[in-house]
């Protein structure tokens, strides 16, 4: 009896046999603990990192395909070229062969396109225009010029004083027109000159009138209601009734496919041109389109602009035209031209 009572006690469970003191972990066994969790949390962290490099790649691939189709991209080189060419003077954009194409990951297409003026047979580069479209269509650009001389971007067009004012001669000093320096170069050169005329005429007219000359037209001034229907700011001259305005370009058509493609496009205007009513609904429809397409900063001008000539018809008061400078020199004995601007000028190279 006394042998079994002794045996049950043996399996009594009594306070010191549970130990409250934590497990005694040597230092090298801690450390172990530690780098293994520190490698835990890297091979995670690198898992991570991979994951999502692999997703972003998925999504930048998946947004190149889309912008680089025919449509998307020529949406946006047709807003970049209709907004520069239509606003600038007798400028061009290069055509999008040696485009510089981006898209970034916030599905905004920047792009960048050589600028250039024609000067004889010569497409001579300018400058370079930086074009940005955001997701939302607002268009961006700026343009950063290559010129050798600090004033050549000096407005070259000055609207009609009767346009204002139902006298048909201007008061005010006007700036010494260029022409005596077109007289002074010598022979074998070709350049670039724009003037304005005392009066609007239809394109028709101006052009009718260059026919007698060895010239290509490279684009118009069009006047769309400045100053009396549109308010797009603007100065006079010497606080005459002559307005340097920004204005719209008459320039050669432009012609695009279905799917915004640029499938033709003409440098120059002939003199006369039996075309002119091509070139001058290309003008209004890539007008109409720009101003539905493209939020730039003009849009809302344009707008004005676009209904005004829609009504009255286009009207340009001036030209920028390119060939021999003995032939730019006969075009000071008009007296319908008035404020010559000498642009660039090159050796000959004229056909």
């Amino acid at each position: 009896m006394h042998d079994e009572k002794e045996e049950k006690q043996e399996y009594v469970l009594r306070n010191d046999d549970f130990s409250t003191e934590p497990p005694q972990w040597s230092e090298k066994e801690f450390n172990k603990m530690i780098w293994r969790t520190r490698y835990k949390m890297l091979a995670n962290a690198v898992g991570g990192a991979i994951v999502l490099w692999l997703i972003y790649t998925i999504y930048i691939s998946a947004i190149h395909i889309y912008f680089d189709t025919n449509e998307v991209r020529g949406k946006f080189i047709r807003s970049v070229v209709t907004a520069v060419e239509l606003h600038g003077d007798g400028v061009r954009v290069e055509k999008p062969m040696h485009t510089v194409f981006e898209v970034t990951p916030f599905l905004s297409q920047k792009g960048t396109f050589k600028l250039y003026r024609m000067v004889g047979d010569w497409e001579v580069v300018t400058g370079e225009v930086h074009a940005k479209l955001t997701v939302t269509g607002k268009l961006s650009y700026s343009i950063n010029p290559t010129g050798a001389y600090l004033n050549e971007n000096s407005p070259a067009f000055v609207l009609p004083y009767s346009v204002m004012f139902d006298e048909t001669v201007g008061g005010g000093e006007r700036p010494e027109s260029d022409m005596e320096q077109v007289r002074r170069i010598e022979d074998g050169f070709v350049a670039e000159l724009s003037f304005s005329t005392d009066a609007l005429l239809s394109p028709a007219e101006l052009l009718d009138l260059l026919g007698e000359y060895d010239l290509r037209v490279t684009g118009m001034p069009v006047y769309a209601g400045e100053l009396t229907e549109v308010q797009p700011g603007g100065h006079s001259i010497g606080g005459g009734g002559d307005y340097y305005v920004p204005h719209l370009t008459f320039r050669p058509m432009t012609v695009y496919e279905d799917d915004q493609r640029l499938s033709m496009w003409s440098l120059y205007f002939t003199t006369p041109d039996p075309d002119i009513e091509e070139h001058m609904e290309r003008m209004i429809g890539d007008l109409a389109w720009a101003t539905a397409n493209a939020a730039y900063d003009w849009a809302d001008v344009d707008r004005q602009r676009l209904a005004y000539i829609r009504e009255h018809g286009m009207q340009i008061y001036g030209a920028t035209v390119t060939g021999p400078v003995r032939e730019l020199e006969k075009l000071g004995e008009r007296p319908e031209f008035k404020e010559f601007r000498l642009g660039r000028v090159e050796v000959w190279n004229w056909d």
